[in-house]
């Protein structure tokens, strides 16, 4: 129709008419596209509210559980610290029942919580694009470096202390009835061959140590993440 009128106003020679009805053609143009970025925007606006959401959530669990694993790591690396201790002094405990307790926390470990899967997700498809604050794009980074870097870490201790060959496990005994009437894990130990352990117990230690920094960083940086998310939501 407008088009139509123009058309008209063209062949009257009509500029005035030809004018008004351009303008109201580009407007329309202008204020429908308006229209389409504040659709996309409060669009984009509302999914990145879900995903600080998730985040909000996932980081929350995620950073309760690492203090947790704390606890578990600093307690399973001096059990470690304290058979090599005993491996060092060449002086078997009196309490052998306590010792087997702490042997069996020495060969175990924490690595902290999996990663939250709302960043493995957002890593994976590109989509950290989708928040607009770069502050906490970059404390998800850091986050997921880290974290990465952990499970490195956790997998190259969790082979080591699993190589059945040793000599801790060719020094201990695991107990048959563990988790069918008996709570402990270990039957026994033979303090001879233990003593030529020492240097899987100082791998070990090693790998516990560095486990162990991996999950207090963890720890900052997703508490860095937490905040970062806050300030997103301001």
């Amino acid at each position: 129709m407008i088009l139509r009128r123009i058309s008209t106003a063209f062949r009257k020679q009509d500029w005035f008419t030809v004018a008004v009805e351009t303008l109201i053609v580009v407007l329309g143009v202008f204020l429908g596209l308006q229209v389409n970025n504040w659709n996309a925007a409060n669009q984009s606006r509302e999914r990145e509210a879900v995903i600080l959401e998730q985040l909000a959530t996932e980081f929350g669990v995620n950073v309760e559980a690492a203090k947790s694993s704390k606890t578990d790591s600093e307690f399973l690396l001096d059990a470690t610290r304290a058979v090599l201790r005993a491996i060092r002094d060449d002086k078997e405990p009196e309490d052998s029942d306590t010792f087997l307790r702490t042997l069996g926390a020495a060969g175990g470990l924490d690595t902290g919580p999996s990663e939250p899967v709302t960043l493995i997700e957002l890593m994976s498809a590109g989509g950290l694009s989708q928040l607009s604050s770069p502050g906490l794009r970059t404390a998800l980074i850091r986050y997921h470096e880290t974290a990465e870097a952990q499970s490195k870490l956790a997998d190259l201790v969790l082979a080591r202390v699993s190589t059945p060959d040793d000599g801790f496990h060719d020094a201990i005994y695991v107990n048959p009835d563990y988790g069918d009437g008996s709570e402990f894990l270990l039957g026994g130990y033979d303090w001879e061959k233990l003593a030529s352990a020492r240097q899987q117990f100082q791998v070990i230690f090693y790998g516990k140590v560095g486990l162990d920094r991996g999950v207090e960083e963890l720890i900052e940086r997703g508490e860095a993440v937490l905040t970062e998310i806050e300030k997103a939501r301001e």
